[in-house]
Formats: C-alpha cells, sequence, structure tokens
C-alpha cells in the first residue's frame, strides 16, 4: 500500500507538465475510491471561459451539454460549499430521488448510468474552484466515508500540484504574451546562442531575413550575406555571450537599398543560459534597424495618427530624414514650392515647426507595426 501511495504521489507531481499523467491521476483516484468515471476541473467563479476539464470514461460531448444546460445543478450546488480538501458523498446532502426529478440525470446522469458521486474541492482561489467528480452507477451504490477516507492522504500533494500547474500555465501565458508584443516591434529582434543559432526571432527580423539582401538564414543559423561582415558579426555575439558590451555594425547588401543597423547586446541572468543549448554559453540579442521597411510604417504611422495625406507622410519622413526642400522635391518629383506647401500643412497638423522636432516625433511614432 505504501509503495503505491509513493507512486501515486510522484504521479500527481509529473501532472504539473503532463497532461496524461493528470489523466492517469484522476483515473487512478477512481478505481481508489472504487468510482467508475470522473472529472476534474475549474469553475469559474465570475462570467468567464472554462479550460477544459480533465475526463476519465467520459464523452466531451457530456461537458458541452452541462455547460450549456446544466452548470447550475442540485449537486454543484452543494459540492462548492465544501471545505477544500473534505471530500463527501452525494447522498450525504440530496438524495438519488430527488436528482432523479432533475433534468440534469434525464440528460447527463442516466444515460451515462451515473447515479452517485464523490466530489471533492481541490483548491478554492478568489477566481476559481478547482473541483473533481468521481461517479459510479447504482449498482455499486453510494460511496462510503471509508472511501472518501482513501483519498485524504493525497488530496494536499493534488492541490499543491494543480497550484503549480497554474502558475506554470500563467508564466506561459505571460511569455507568449512578450513575444506575440516583440512581433508588434517594427525593429528586429534575434536572440542568437555562441554559434549564431536563431533562438528567437519576431516578425520583422524574419521579413528581414526572408528578403536575404542583407541577412542569410541557413539551417537555423544567421550571418550577414557580406562574407567581411560575418566574422565582425560572430566576434560581437561572441563577445556579448562572454560578458562584453558587445557592439553594432552596417549590414550592407549587394544592391543600392540602404544598409540595416545591428545592435549586439548581452542577455544576462539564468534566462540567457536556459535559452541556449546544451553545450553552449549562453545566448545575445541582436536588434536589427532596417530604413526601408521603417520608410512604409513610418508614412502609414503619421497618415493615421496626424491625419496626414499620403504625399505629405511622404514629404514629412523625407524632411525628418535630414532632407532637404529642394532634395525632397526631386525624391518626390514634385516642384519646391509643393514642398513647402505640404511641409506647412505638416506642420499645422503634427504641432510642430521644425525639422529636428519633425525627425524625433517620427522616430518616436514608429516603434510599432499598424494593425
Amino acid at each position: 500500500m505504501q509503495r503505491d501511495i509513493g507512486f501515486a504521489i510522484r504521479r500527481i507531481y509529473d501532472a504539473v507538465d503532463d497532461v496524461d499523467a493528470l489523466r492517469d491521476v484522476l483515473s487512478g483516484l477512481c478505481e481508489r475510491i472504487g468510482g467508475e468515471n470522473g472529472m476534474l476541473g475549474v469553475l469559474m467563479k465570475a462570467p468567464g471561459s472554462l479550460p477544459s476539464p480533465f475526463l476519465f470514461r467520459l464523452d466531451p460531448a457530456v461537458m458541452q451539454t452541462l455547460n450549456a444546460r446544466h452548470l447550475n445543478n442540485v449537486w454543484r450546488r452543494h459540492m462548492v460549499t465544501l471545505p477544500v480538501e473534505s471530500p463527501a458523498a452525494s447522498d450525504s446532502f440530496v438524495s438519488l430521488d430527488e436528482v432523479r426529478r432533475t433534468d440534469l440525470y434525464g440528460e447527463i446522469l442516466e444515460p451515462w448510468g451515473i447515479a452517485h458521486g464523490a466530489f471533492f474541492v481541490i483548491d478554492d482561489t478568489p477566481k476559481f474552484h478547482v473541483l473533481m467528480n468521481i461517479f459510479r452507477s447504482t449498482a455499486r451504490g453510494p460511496f462510503t466515508s471509508t472511501e472518501l477516507e482513501a483519498s485524504q492522504e493525497l488530496l494536499p500533494h493534488l492541490r499543491r500540484a494543480m497550484q503549480l500547474r497554474f502558475l506554470l500555465e500563467r508564466n506561459r501565458e505571460q511569455e507568449k504574451l512578450a513575444l506575440e508584443t516583440l512581433d508588434q516591434l517594427t525593429a528586429g529582434v534575434l536572440i542568437v546562442d555562441s554559434d549564431a543559432h536563431v533562438l528567437f526571432a519576431n516578425m520583422a527580423a524574419q521579413e528581414i531575413a526572408a528578403a536575404r539582401d542583407v541577412l542569410v538564414l541557413n539551417n537555423g543559423t544567421v550571418k550577414p550575406r557580406q562574407r567581411e561582415q560575418s566574422d565582425v558579426f560572430r566576434r560581437l555575439v561572441g563577445s556579448a555571450i562572454a560578458g562584453g558590451s558587445g557592439g553594432s555594425l552596417l549590414l550592407s547588401a549587394p544592391s543600392h537599398r540602404l544598409p540595416v543597423s545591428a545592435l549586439v547586446t548581452p542577455l544576462v541572468g539564468t534566462l540567457a543560459v536556459s535559452l541556449a543549448a546544451p553545450g553552449r554559453r549562453g545566448s545575445a540579442a541582436v536588434f536589427l534597424s532596417d530604413p526601408e521597411r521603417h520608410a512604409v510604417t513610418s508614412t502609414e504611422h503619421l497618415q493615421a495618427l496626424y491625419k496626414l495625406s499620403p504625399t505629405e507622410a511622404r514629404v514629412a519622413w523625407l524632411i525628418a530624414r535630414s532632407a532637404s526642400i529642394g532634395g525632397a522635391a526631386k525624391a518626390l518629383g514634385l516642384a519646391p514650392e509643393t514642398v513647402r506647401t505640404h511641409l506647412k500643412h505638416i506642420y499645422a497638423k503634427t504641432g510642430v515647426n521644425r525639422q529636428s522636432a519633425l525627425a524625433h516625433l517620427l522616430a518616436t511614432a514608429t516603434v510599432t507595426r499598424i494593425p
């Protein structure tokens, strides 16, 4: 028996990060107290989506009907009042005859041969209950106090395991949110290890690499397209991972497009080590700024933020890039006087009246992509 308890406890803690283990725990508890099927899930205290429950010998369609029509059923109303880790038999608070008179019995319990339940409040938080239900048929009769006591040794471990599981899921959601946020940046973000193997690339970095004009990504390893820049890039990455300051370089292209600036910076702490593959020392961040992609995003932002016309947005970008009135006119194929008129409209709409202020406005307005 003690060996069985030890195995059950280990399996409970396996369930912190293993869905199959959680189903094994549920089936093991069913077997331990003489149940035939069961479920383990979350009941929200306020309106919100319900996480999918873990089922043992029950069809998921049962949960759809339960949530749609019987969420506030006679069993659940009593169950949520139970103290944490204090199981109770359904027959201790409502008779089977009374249950048979409900729609719950006709639509869910009877088709599944369920007549008696053992109910457990695994945890009770300000936002939700963690509940476990174990069922059996009329032939097996009500759950006894002896059977319920057989679960008591495992319930504290199950509660802690579920708390750890929710904490892990919350951390994963936060990590996912952080990565999705990086995808909204106009700057490219790469995280690489000591061999320049890409551990993460946001959307902007993927687009820069996909163009293959300044960066090349082969077999998950990134390097500048120009061979003479590759050694400099690797040295900067190595320096950042070794504890140095990293550095920056311009990634030029064979075409006439503007170069992309790359800033390599160290990542410190346990995160840097955990991201790196086994046997590699750590990781570094690479920030990529592509002025040509930035120009497209900048003009889109200016149009959206300050109600500029497409031509006004292009004039604003060129002037902010230190172009003269004449230079902007030539680039756009406009008369200098026309550019001056557009510039007056731009200053009126943005509230600035100097080229330097316009450049600052442009830089701060284009951190993220247009949705």
